[in-house]
């Protein structure tokens, strides 16, 4: 298996930044966007018996600082928060409708970083005006106008979903080939072939994304899977997990 495993701790992280290997890790890969899904209240607290504060329009995009009991506490400003109802929050996803630059900014005059092609799966994290931070490839983000970009509600209920299975996540990256042959890129997962066969396709709610079962590793056996990363920064970024992966029928 041709493929560098990145088993990333707190420790290792702060020693690669130490000596200047490490790339700046990219916190928006690992944060949670949600969307409204009709204008939703915005509250004081994680209860209706709180007053409301604000409220969410439809398609309105925002960010996650913490959940309890089925509330978002959210960011609706640098310096306001306040807590909606998850039942009217949805992670997002969305299509590019056609080829589209990426952008380092919210506008034409910043540089071209990126291009994504028609029919591309991105997340969209935030909006400016009529431009959208997305995330693509995996960790990589940037700005695409809304023209290209065609928003939908992704959720896990519409999956053909087997069973369910508890497992300790790890990241890697690198390049190269799986062990089936295939070329490693983001949505191959490394397993152990006797838990999840070869070819299982596996959704991982934390990354919103369906991933084939195509690789393997010495040193995952049992309940342990490795997910194929773009980047160093974002293995580092998702380090070691506990998660549920929904396995697809």
């Amino acid at each position: 298996m041709l493929k560098k495993t990145l088993k990333a701790t707190a420790l290792v992280s702060s020693l690669a930044i130490m000596i200047g290997i490490a790339k700046p890790i990219n916190v928006d890969a690992a944060t949670t966007y949600v969307m409204a899904t009709g204008s939703v209240n915005v509250r004081t607290g994680a209860s209706t018996k709180y007053k409301s504060i604000d409220k969410l329009k439809r398609g309105k995009v925002v960010k996650v600082l913490s959940s309890k009991n089925g509330w978002y506490k959210i960011q609706l400003s640098s310096n306001k928060t306040g807590w909606s109802s998850k039942k009217y929050l949805t992670t997002t996803n969305a299509t590019v409708k056609s080829g589209v630059n990426v952008r380092s900014g919210a506008s034409k005059k910043y540089k071209v970083i990126d291009k994504l092609s028609k029919g591309e799966k991105v997340k969209v994290l935030s909006t400016s005006g009529d431009w959208h931070k997305v995330q693509f490839d995996g960790d990589e983000i940037g700005w695409s106008h809304e023209d290209y970009i065609n928003k939908t509600s992704s959720s896990s209920s519409s999956l053909n979903v087997a069973r369910k299975l508890t497992v300790k996540a790890y990241a890697y990256t690198g390049g190269g080939y799986t062990a089936t042959g295939t070329k490693a890129k983001y949505g191959t997962l490394a397993v152990d072939p006797k838990v999840i066969p070869y070819g299982t396709k596996v959704y991982i709610k934390e990354l919103d994304k369906v991933f084939t079962a195509e690789d393997c590793g010495g040193g995952i056996k049992g309940n342990k899977v490795d997910i194929y990363m773009n980047s160093e920064s974002a293995c580092r970024n998702w380090g070691v997990r506990t998660i549920t992966l929904q396995i697809l029928k």
